[in-house]
């Protein structure tokens, strides 16, 4: 019993230390700068998820990043939704996403139907 106690303590932990959020809305702005940023607001400010040319400390590598504009343009030209997740124990609400802010932590986009 103790050991299953403690099991569950440490799944709690982990979840607690690797929080996900999800933004779920229409791609109101999408664009792309000289430098390959992927800038994107659906739902929650204008923010840069991403970067075509240099990963730096963006959890989206660089040839991933040209799928998610690819697949972000779609959408947009679509009007479809898009949930866009992040790995970040410091949000908790998508409206904490500042205006013109890089976002390191996403890292998932999942497509409405």
């Amino acid at each position: 019993m103790k050991k299953t106690l403690l099991a569950l303590a440490l799944i709690a932990h982990t979840f607690t230390a690797h929080a996900n959020i999800a933004c779920t809305g229409q791609i109101n702005y999408l664009g792309y700068d000289q430098n390959g940023a992927v800038v994107v607001a659906n739902g929650a400010n204008l923010h840069t998820i991403c970067s075509s040319s240099v990963q730096g400390n963006f959890q989206i590598n660089t040839l991933a990043c040209k799928g998610f504009y690819a697949t972000l343009l779609t959408h947009r030209i679509a009007g479809k939704p898009v949930t866009i997740f992040y790995n970040d124990p410091a949000l908790t609400a998508c409206s904490q996403i500042g205006a013109w802010t890089n976002q390191p932590s996403a890292y998932f986009i999942q497509m409405a139907d």
